[in-house]
């Protein structure tokens, strides 16, 4: 089935005659811009644009296309003024799925909820990969791109920085480490659905990566686990800075080997439904766009 969206992705491309400038004004990739155009043109079984090098072009039928495509967006516009009238501010329930421990996602919801007083907030907190459509949820928060169906779409709304961290007790068993090779005397506490359990993959922030062949001692599924396993001394793991920025703070965690590992992570709002996006929905992605940064 041909999804309205994928229509006015189509629509913008045809209006800026460049994917590249409807890819930047929907807030989405040039290659997947392509990849929908590309896919409407296979289920029409017909070519909709002309592409060369320089320029774009509709095809005859592309052209008529365009057209129908124009009558649905106003359609849609309309029914969502309509829809909307009743209330000039966003209001209404909003499902958000995001990862455990983002404790400065609670402090931008908490602005967000005081910015907009008829909105309602439910958070559903997991650090399992959440199928967006099966989870019903309007908005999931995620560390990834990946997109489980063709129908949904990723804006970049902030990063992160992943870190390398144990607990001085812990550390005070071993020698001073001076490389990622020292990591393979140490215990591994994995974060097993990020990670796994056999091979450390560690990057730093020039890019070099290095790929340690290491067996985890404890593996988890949480963020919350994961930190618990670390406060009492049994290893060193790979961790979201803002998931031990107060044990950090205190010294009750200390990070080691920034060298070797220091990445910037990009979290992403994954949304479906963008041409008819509730109001609501629309104000949380942009706020989250505007305050949402480096997350700490």
């Amino acid at each position: 089935m041909i999804s309205i969206d994928d229509m006015m992705v189509f629509t913008r491309v045809v209006e800026t005659q460049s994917f590249t400038k409807a890819a930047e004004q929907l807030g989405i990739g040039k290659a997947r811009v392509s990849q929908i155009v590309t896919k409407l043109e296979q289920e029409l079984n017909t070519r909709l644009i002309h592409r060369t090098t320089r320029s774009l072009s509709l095809t005859e039928t592309g052209a008529h296309y365009y057209e129908k495509c124009q009558m649905i967006q106003e359609l849609a516009t309309e029914a969502n003024n309509q829809a909307q009238k009743f209330s000039s501010e966003p209001n209404g329930m909003i499902r958000v799925s995001t990862p455990v421990g983002i404790a400065a996602y609670v402090d931008l919801f908490s602005q967000f909820l005081a910015k907009y007083p008829q909105i309602q907030l439910e958070i559903v907190e997991s650090d399992s990969y959440s199928n967006l459509i099966e989870s019903r949820c309007d908005i999931a928060i995620r560390a990834s791109s990946d997109l489980e169906d063709s129908s949904l779409y990723a804006t970049r709304i902030g990063q992160f920085e992943d870190i390398l961290c144990a607990s001085p007790q812990y550390l005070q068993r071993f020698e001073e480490l001076q490389s990622a090779q020292d990591l393979l005397t140490l215990d591994w506490i994995s974060h097993d659905i990020v990670h796994g359990d056999k091979v450390l993959e560690l990057t730093s922030s020039q890019g070099e990566v290095v790929r340690l062949k290491k067996k985890a001692r404890v593996r988890v599924r949480t963020t919350n686990s994961l930190r618990g396993f670390l406060l009492n001394h049994i290893g060193f793991s790979v961790v979201p800075e803002f998931a031990v920025k107060d044990e950090l703070a205190s010294g009750e965690l200390v990070r080691i080997l920034p060298d070797v590992h220091s990445v910037t992570i990009p979290l992403y709002a994954v949304y479906q439904n963008k041409a008819l996006m509730p109001l609501r929905n629309r104000a949380l992605i942009d706020f989250l766009k505007q305050e949402g940064g480096t997350i700490r």
